[in-house]
């Protein structure tokens, strides 16, 4: 429940959609949490919420991965994507849809938006090929291939794309919907970490059963 709260809140532009009378799914979404825009604070508050709940979920996954310096990476990189989506909605971008960001310090708030923004993604997308390598030998295997095909497709080919479409902007709501899939695959990737835990925390309670899964090498804290 925790992890589908936590995905549920991080695609927050369904909120916004339905709030504008379903209006509004071709703009950027860090546009939409500008000041001035109608729901602004609400999809602020619900990013930062958000980033909370993703937080409280590690100390189980971090227990259900293999010892390793994978897992550490993995859970400081999703720390760093909490950090950095808190940062992005303290500093929002300045200008709303169809406005021009010219003063200085406009430029300047942007940059720490954005800034903050690309670490957030990029270090949750370190969190998954980690997760992937340190669960290559001890599975479970859905949660491998999960990981796997979350990084090729949200976090390579949905990345991809949305520069493309931002730099080109042909058609104008590619960008907006380019950028929604890619912020869907980084929802599902969330509950994934949901279900890891809770998947992890099921077969301990399973007399017997804490060592399927595992590898000789493999201990546990």
């Amino acid at each position: 429940m925790v992890g589908l709260s936590a995905a549920l809140l991080y695609a927050n532009f369904f909120l916004d959609w339905v709030l504008r009378d379903f209006s509004g799914m071709g703009e950027i979404v860090s546009e939409l949490e500008a000041p001035g825009e109608p729901n602004a604070s609400l999809l602020r508050v619900t990013d930062v919420v958000c980033a909370v709940l993703v937080v409280s979920l590690l100390p189980w996954v971090r227990r259900g991965l293999r010892a390793g310096p994978w897992r550490e990476l993995c859970i400081v990189a999703v720390v760093l994507f909490a950090l950095g989506a808190t940062v992005a909605a303290v500093v929002a971008t300045p200008c709303g849809p169809g406005q021009v960001c010219d003063t200085a310090r406009d430029r300047l708030q942007t940059s720490v938006h954005d800034g903050s923004s690309i670490v957030s993604d990029t270090a949750l997308y370190v969190s998954v090929a980690a997760a992937w390598i340190t669960t290559r030998s001890t599975g479970p295997r859905w949660f491998r291939r999960v990981a796997w095909w979350n990084f090729w497709l949200g976090g390579v080919a949905a990345s991809v794309l949305f520069e493309y479409f931002n730099v080109t902007q042909d058609p104008a709501w590619a960008v907006g919907a380019s950028q929604r899939v890619h912020i869907l695959f980084i929802s599902a990737w969330i509950v994934t970490l949901a279900l890891f835990a809770a998947w992890d925390e099921s077969r301990r309670a399973v007399p017997g059963t804490q060592g399927l899964g595992k590898s000789p090498a493999r201990t546990s804290d």
